[in-house]
């Protein structure tokens, strides 16, 4: 049966200075905390097969799989649908700065300056998630964001029953730095099932 196991990149510069970074052309490389991070997801890694690692654009998520896999020849592939949301013109502001638009205008507002909206970010997730469980590798381990990752997590409590619905906190998203979470593809399933119905309402 097919198996995913996700890790959010390491920190960045970004993350250690408290700033917004959802550009993946900004150069944005890890802190030697994030290489440590990184380092020890591969030795968390080091028993596991792997058939793919899927990563977003962003240069933290690529670097972090490349410390991680070191050594490894495991199949890589960047997708664009995993990217964090474009952030406009709150891109380099301070992480407060873009909660404050968040409680303000919700998640179905899109940052200002072209930016994306939350529920626009969750359309591409679903989209990527989508596209992994129909491909042949079966075991699949993807390096990205803690939005993915608590979208996922959130519904995949849903689906379980353990809430009635989905309680996604953007201030507290509570995703730690290069950590792998295992799910089956029949949970990432159920989760997208959940997450639909949310983009649906």
């Amino acid at each position: 049966m097919q198996a995913f196991l996700l890790a959010r990149h390491a920190e960045s510069e970004y993350n250690r200075s408290g700033l917004i970074n959802a550009d993946p052309r900004i150069a944005c490389p890890l802190t030697a905390e994030g290489r440590r991070q990184a380092e020890r997801l591969g030795q968390q890694l080091a028993a596991e097969p792997l058939d793919l690692c899927a990563t977003s654009e962003a240069p933290r998520a690529i670097e972090t799989a490349d410390v991680a896999l070191r050594g490894r020849s495991v199949p890589r592939l960047v997708l664009a649908d995993l990217n964090t949301p474009r952030a406009g013109r709150l891109e380099g502001e301070s992480v407060p700065a873009y909660l404050s638009f968040l409680d303000l205008h919700g998640p179905s507002a899109p940052n200002p300056g072209g930016g994306e909206s939350q529920l626009e970010g969750l359309r591409r997730y679903v989209r990527a998630f989508r596209l992994l469980l129909g491909r042949p590798e079966q075991r699949v381990l993807v390096v990205s964001h803690d939005l993915p990752i608590l979208w996922l997590r959130e519904a995949s409590a849903v689906a379980d029953g353990r809430y009635d619905d989905l309680r996604v906190d953007f201030r507290d998203p509570r995703v730690d730095f290069a950590v792998p979470h295992r799910l089956t593809a029949d949970d990432v399933r159920r989760s997208l099932r959940v997450l639909d119905r949310e983009l649906g309402r």
